[in-house]
């Protein structure tokens, strides 16, 4: 029987310890932060959220902590906050600033982009129908705030362990794989269709069921349908779930435990992330027509999502990664005409435009050495990335490695027809550069290097797939080399 009662996630530690610390650490339970004794709250050290300085200049400046009573996030994207009235503080109506602005602290990736106006002139109340995804055990009866009736009440702040597990009184007193969810499938008691819509075909929650999909999706997307809504050039956050519908890892049945531990962040160094792209990529990854530096989610993962900011000069960079994955090279706006949804029409479906795959970084910094590039030619570049279009030149190095799989330290031999610079490179199966020496010159015949297996940096390198690259002028040779320990 399923359990009615929520018990909170402290009460998991006992039997739980390593999966309660990988939760505490994961950014999960900072979504929404009740202040208790005027005293703010306390965030981990890896969260650069300039937090000292919020007090200074929120709203017209005069507020201090005795005149809040939560704050919504803080921990890896943005601040806002709510005051003892309800409202979010700046927005129309509330007490504590009513309509100023100045309301929301943006500090993605520990840089501070500073204070914006989030929706001034809106009435912005903290009720179920916001806290529902930030909060666990909500509910619209009562309220969590003494001084305002009517808000809605949770029983946790943050998500809880019971957000994805279910309420956990019948197995907290008697443990058994039988009275908790591994899933917890549920429906929003604001969401009219009972679950979750795609191409307009309902799912329901299912009480019985076990789709990590679903459990994600109730939260991870803004109206329960899976049109990906988008606004002033970029997708909005919370719509991972409406993109990755329209992937090719939807449709073989993946899911987020596919490459997510979601017990961990992803953020801040994190370790949340448990896939590589190339243990089910590896042509793509040994065949890429492009310079050292990138990887695989910097151009089918760009940030093309925004949550509090963008950045950088391109104009096509936000603060989340999307999910969309796969990229049309053309130059077609990737968004509807009136810029609410990304297209998924007859013409043109689901997909990233190479403006937030190439422009995102080539156009993004002057003083960054990559160069800049107009979205035709980026389209263009696009277009053949993995395609075997240097076959010819590949052929003029031809590369041994020894021995492989290694424990560690190989040998590469080439031969080269004359004297050249050559720069070797070894790259893991997501694309990123773990070792790299440039423009060493050698002479023509048989050449070998010697590589100890250590990044540039003396860090051992560990077991996995990885790709070497040898290059010289215009010739290219990439070799898959296997490294287990």
């Amino acid at each position: 029987m399923q359990s009615q009662t929520f018990v909170g996630s402290d009460a998991c530690k006992l039997c739980h310890s390593e999966k309660y610390g990988d939760w505490v650490a994961s950014g999960h339970p900072y979504k929404f932060n009740v202040i208790v004794d005027n005293q703010p709250p306390v965030y981990p050290p890896e969260a650069i959220n300039f937090q000292a300085q919020w007090m200074d200049s929120l709203a017209d400046g005069s507020l201090g902590w005795a005149d809040i009573a939560g704050v919504i996030g803080g921990y890896g994207w943005k601040a806002r906050f709510v005051g003892k009235d309800g409202h979010l503080v700046g927005t129309a109506g509330a007490v504590s600033g009513d309509g100023l602005g100045h309301n929301q602290f943006n500090f993605y990736g520990g840089v501070d982009h500073g204070w914006v106006d989030y929706h001034p002139g809106d009435e912005k109340i903290y009720n179920y129908g916001c806290f529902k995804c930030h909060t666990t055990g909500g509910d619209t009866l009562g309220t969590w705030l003494d001084t305002a009736p009517g808000l809605g009440t949770f029983t946790e702040q943050g998500i809880g362990c019971e957000s994805c597990h279910g309420p956990g009184s019948d197995h907290i007193a008697g443990p058994d794989t039988t009275n908790i969810d591994r899933v917890y499938e549920f429906a929003h008691m604001d969401n009219p269709m009972g679950g979750l819509s795609i191409d307009g075909v309902i799912q329901t929650a299912n009480p019985d069921g076990d789709d990590i999909n679903f459990l994600c999706g109730t939260c991870h997307n803004r109206d329960y349908k899976n049109q990906i809504n988008a606004s002033g050039g970029f997708i909005k956050h919370h719509e991972q779930w409406d993109e990755f519908t329209y992937t090719g890892h939807f449709e073989h049945e993946m899911n987020c435990l596919t490459c997510h531990n979601p017990h961990k962040r992803t953020i801040w160094d994190g370790d949340g992330i448990t896939k590589e792209c190339g243990l089910c990529h590896s042509e793509q990854v040994e065949l890429t027509n492009h310079g050292a530096g990138a990887t695989c989610i910097d151009c089918h993962m760009p940030f093309a999502a925004k949550s509090g900011t963008k950045r950088g000069q391109s104009g096509y960079v936000g603060d989340v990664r999307s999910h969309l994955m796969k990229i049309i090279p053309d130059t077609e706006s990737m968004f509807t005409e009136d810029g609410a949804w990304v297209r998924a029409d007859d013409e043109r479906e689901a997909a990233l435009s190479p403006a937030y795959s190439c422009l995102g970084c080539h156009n993004n910094d002057p003083e960054d050495n990559i160069p800049d590039m107009e979205l035709g030619a980026a389209a263009a570049a696009a277009e053949d990335m993995h395609e075997n279009t240097l076959v010819a030149q590949q052929k003029e190095i031809k590369l041994g490695i020894y021995p492989n799989p290694t424990n560690g330290a190989v040998k590469v031999s080439f031969d080269l027809q004359t004297v050249q610079n050559v720069s070797f490179e070894v790259f893991n199966a997501t694309g990123q550069l773990v070792y790299v020496v440039n423009d060493v010159a050698y002479n023509a015949g048989s050449q070998l290097i010697s590589w100890d297996g250590e990044s540039n940096t003396g860090s051992v390198i560990n077991s996995g797939y990885y790709f070497v690259k040898v290059s010289s002028a215009n010739l290219t040779a990439v070799k898959k080399l296997v490294i287990m320990k």
